[in-house]
């Protein structure tokens, strides 16, 4: 028997819940079995998971006890479809009833179509009337500790504007080679499905992509998946290697930036991880945009005596808590606290200080987040600094005036700092130190 889009969905969310999937993984897990209405499952996925907070707010004031998982995740997305798209209330209803009695939950259906016919009538609380974490942790669906520590760092309203960007899309680039007339000659057959150019690529969304990706010219490595902010990343650690450059990246997986790099400049790059399938992941993402990168299974805080004062560049895009890439992964928000950011930050650290003994005299050690807290990004780097006097800070906030006009209010003293509402990329951040 077919399954409905709202079950498609419905699996989906309670591998991300309940056995804690990774959010791209789970939905394409899903949808394998049957792309039924791939457009319409892919937005209310991950519109119930950017808004889980917010949607469990709104069940917080209409019930007394706390549903089980599985009767609050279909509740979640009868308020989602009534309230964040454009599905009728009666239908949002009728739909998730039927999810229930599908689930053999037919128990509690009448219990799911009265909260659900009453969620509409639930207010947010009202900017100016409750405290700016309430306001913004509610309507914008962040943790309560997420939202007090990016107010005090950045203040309410920088926050505010911060998460109000634009949702559900995914950015594209070419592989170096391809005729950029010729793919947009391709893609003129989309018509109306949105896409936006930018300096290094387009925003598309899910339905682009998944258009895009039927189409038999484009299999074979036209383009690649890679956020702006990547890109622009990568473009920070290029900066002044030539084809002879020895590169050595840490932290590699999945491979978008080695990628890039290899691409890019053509120089010899040492991709690493500490886990075997990752290291696959970027051999095949090498191989599909037809670069070399060399791979090696290596852990980033163990000493490799062969690599000693040896790279002309060194990367550590270290694993963080993810706050600035929220809108493509907001299952992150499910899976992180302030203290596990403490955690993190020891552990960018400990893989800093390691990796600066691979940076030979002269060169580069190039330290990145994909985090917008300071925790993680700015205080990493000044300790690091404190302790290293033979290494510098070099000015890497240029490489975003070709986004906006205010980056040199964002670099933080020579550090690259992205924002989406700023920049119109997700939040990161860069930090390039040379060895004198």
């Amino acid at each position: 028997m077919k399954k409905t889009r709202e079950r498609i969905c419905y699996n989906a969310l309670m591998s991300v819940y309940r056995d804690g999937a990774y959010s791209s993984r789970a939905l394409s897990d899903a949808l394998k079995e049957d792309r039924n209405g791939f457009e319409f499952v892919t937005r209310l996925f991950y519109g119930v998971l950017e808004k889980d907070v917010t949607l469990a707010y709104i069940i917080g004031r209409l019930v007394d006890k706390r549903p089980k998982l599985s009767v609050s995740v279909i509740l979640k997305m009868g308020i989602y479809m009534s309230r964040f798209m454009s599905v009728p209330d009666y239908a949002a209803v009728d739909e998730c009833v039927k999810l229930a009695k599908a689930l053999g939950k037919g128990g509690v259906s009448d219990f799911v179509n009265a909260v659900l016919r009453k969620a509409k009538d639930i207010k947010f609380p009202v900017k100016g009337e409750t405290s700016d974490v309430d306001y913004i942790s509610t309507n914008y669906g962040l943790p309560e500790w997420l939202a007090e520590k990016l107010i005090s760092q950045y203040g309410a309203d920088f926050t505010e504007n911060m998460m109000k960007t634009e949702e559900f899309r995914t950015h594209i680039r070419l592989r170096k080679g391809v005729d950029i007339a010729e793919f947009e000659k391709n893609i003129s057959e989309l018509q109306n499905l949105p896409q936006s150019k930018t300096r290094f690529g387009y925003y598309v969304t899910h339905k682009t992509l998944n258009f895009l990706q039927k189409q038999r010219g484009l299999r074979q490595g036209d383009f690649a998946v890679q956020s702006l902010a990547s890109i622009i990343a990568a473009r920070c650690y290029c900066d002044g290697l030539t084809s002879d450059s020895k590169v050595l990246d840490l932290c590699a997986a999945p491979g978008g930036k080695s990628v890039y790099i290899a691409e890019t400049v053509g120089c010899g790059i040492c991709a690493c991880d500490i886990h075997p399938h990752r290291l696959e992941l970027i051999r095949s993402y090498a191989e599909r945009m037809k670069v070399n990168v060399n791979t090696k299974l290596n852990d980033a805080c163990v000493e490799c005596k062969e690599w000693l004062d040896y790279f002309d560049c060194v990367i550590c895009d270290v694993p963080c808590s993810g706050t600035g890439d929220l809108r493509s992964k907001p299952d992150i928000l499910l899976k992180k606290s302030g203290e596990k950011v403490l955690e993190l930050s020891k552990l960018q650290s400990k893989i800093l200080h390691r990796a600066s003994s691979y940076v030979r005299s002269g060169g580069r050690l190039c330290y990145s987040t994909c985090s917008v807290l300071r925790e993680e990004n700015e205080d990493v780097v000044k300790s690091f600094l404190e302790h290293n006097a033979d290494f510098v800070l070099e000015d890497s906030s240029r490489f975003a005036d070709d986004l906006c006009k205010v980056s040199a209010d964002l670099g933080l003293n020579g550090c690259l700092k992205l924002f989406p509402h700023t920049h119109n990329t997700d939040g990161f951040f860069v930090a390039v130190m040379k060895r004198v």
